[in-house]
């Protein structure tokens, strides 16, 4: 179901650069969506897709928008419908900030990272992050999966080792004084991803399977 939202781009200690996207998606729809775009008609160029984006406010984002007789403005290819209200403004603001608006969504990229963060809108009206993608989502560490059963429930995977809910997740709020500090972790490899507001993202794959443990030799090196 369509929602309102904002996308953009991220910058220093929580400021970000947005527009606004009148018939925007969940995670689930416009996550693949996004990273569609930035391969098929960006080819990876992750500075180019973010300038398109905050070039004009969107109706749509489509990877093969079509002509429509109704439209007032025609589609951007491989990018999706603008607008057509005239409202042309760049949304400015900070993830400090209180939500401004009827808007369900945040996407913002993080451009030396090539990765898209997401936030969705509180009842309180903040923003709280709510997960972290890469573009190539050949470098992603976990990933949903369906279940194995038939119980409609999803697991969350390690890429690494395959583990599948053996994933723990630690959030905290940031000594920064907004957003949180979070580390998520396989059980299995030890393999996991921090993220904080200002240091942003770090991760570590850990080697699998395993490597066999050493055993010293009685002797030393002889000459």
């Amino acid at each position: 179901m369509s929602a309102p939202a904002l996308i953009g781009v991220a910058a220093f200690r929580g400021a970000y650069t947005a527009r606004h996207v009148q018939l925007g998606e969940a995670p689930e729809v416009l996550v693949p969506l996004l990273r569609r775009i930035w391969t098929d008609t960006f080819d990876r160029d992750t500075d180019a897709m973010a300038a398109a984006l905050l070039a004009r406010p969107w109706l749509q984002l489509a990877v093969n928008p079509k002509p429509r007789r109704w439209d007032q403005h025609p589609p951007v290819p491989g990018v999706g419908y603008p607008t057509a209200t005239g409202h042309d403004t760049l949304w400015r603001g900070s993830l400090r900030e209180n939500v401004d608006g009827p808007v369900e969504w945040l996407y913002l990229l993080h451009l030396n990272h090539r990765r898209l963060v997401v936030y969705e809108a509180t009842v309180h009206g903040r923003w709280l992050r709510h997960s972290a993608h890469h573009l190539d989502p050949v470098e992603d560490l976990f990933v949903t999966a369906p279940a194995l059963d038939d119980s409609g429930s999803e697991m969350t995977v390690c890429t690494v080792c395959g583990a599948a809910d053996e994933i723990d997740h630690v959030e905290v709020p940031s000594l920064a004084g907004y957003g949180n500090d979070t580390i998520t972790s396989c059980n299995r490899c030890g393999s996991l991803i921090a993220t904080s507001p200002t240091l942003g993202d770090h991760l570590v794959r850990k080697p699998w399977p395993p490597p066999a443990p050493t055993t010293d030799g009685a002797s030393g090196s002889t000459a």
